[in-house]
């Protein structure tokens, strides 16, 4: 990759690790469904009416609003309200990668080699030694429901896999029209009959930029740029990037957040982590061997 592009990728994980800290800080006053509400309606307003639909299938479109905009983050801001951290949800939402290669190999019949089997053995297990420490606490069923972002974010890729060559930028404003509405409806059933009155009356400038984070900069410029360096690279190149994620989240929660971390939890981390970089990096075999392999990777 050209040093541009790899300053870029850099930039794209720090914009997303960042993201995290932004979401835990907005949830202290604005309630989880309206918080994505919000979000994707900053997105997609006023933008809708200048940007014509991207030359993408109306269900692949349906497809990822519902699976990546509304089950994806409602689960995932749900379990960050419940209590778990910025930095252990960015690490635990990183396993959509091995949840993608799964739904590859069965829909794609895309095979998945001995590295990649032993980093998803090595972050499952960081997984649930990270569930152990959380069990019995207010924060388990968070975990477990950042298990369900993970998997509805996978189930999301291998739909947007049939979005062909569509503008991405085109293409992340149209998903961002379906979630607002059912976000709404949500909110209004679960969490408030007159949840926008109260939202709004104790709204600060802080829930305001933390939403505009969000739907400007994580949505529309993070998306847009990481769906341009997978055009131009494949994604085995560009993947690996995605690393960095969890990175920068740790270190902007506790930067920003003050989080600390357990010992257990930090080595329950590293596992997690070792495993995606096992899982994720590029593997090449000896020329004198076999020919080059670059394995698929999930962005």
């Amino acid at each position: 990759m050209e040093t541009r592009h790899i300053l870029t990728a850099i930039f794209v994980a720090l914009i997303w690790g960042f993201n995290f800290v932004m979401v835990k800080s907005g949830l202290e006053e604005i309630p989880p469904f309206l918080y994505v509400c919000m979000r994707y309606s900053c997105a997609v307003l006023p933008l809708i009416f200048f940007i014509k639909k991207p030359n993408a299938p109306t269900w692949v479109i349906l497809g990822v609003g519902l699976t990546l905009g509304v089950c994806k983050f409602a689960l995932m801001f749900l379990g960050i309200y419940l209590g778990v951290s910025a930095g252990i949800a960015s690490l635990i939402l990183q396993t959509q990668a091995f949840f993608t290669i799964l739904l590859a190999s069965i829909f794609f019949k895309e095979q998945v080699n001995s590295q990649q089997i032993i980093g998803m053995l090595i972050s499952f297990l960081g997984i649930f030694l990270i569930g152990l420490e959380m069990h019995g606490s207010a924060s388990l069923s968070g975990f477990l429901l950042l298990i369900g972002a993970a998997f509805s974010w996978a189930v999301s890729n291998i739909i947007t896999k049939k979005a062909g060559k569509a503008d991405m930028f085109a293409f992340t404003v149209w998903v961002s029209l379906i979630p607002p509405l059912p976000m709404l409806g949500l909110s209004w059933a679960f969490e408030s009959r007159n949840v926008l009155a109260e939202t709004w009356a104790y709204l600060t400038w802080n829930g305001v930029f933390c939403t505009l984070y969000m739907a400007w900069v994580a949505t529309l410029v993070g998306a847009t740029l990481w769906a341009k360096l997978i055009t131009l690279y494949s994604p085995s190149q560009v993947a690996p990037y995605s690393l960095l994620i969890p990175v920068f989240a740790i270190a902007s929660a506790s930067l920003f957040l003050g989080e600390t971390m357990s010992i257990f939890a930090i080595f329950a981390c590293s596992l997690v982590f070792t495993g995606l970089i096992i899982n994720q990096w590029p593997r090449e075999i000896s020329p004198s061997l076999s020919p080059k392999i670059t394995p698929k990777v999930a962005a």
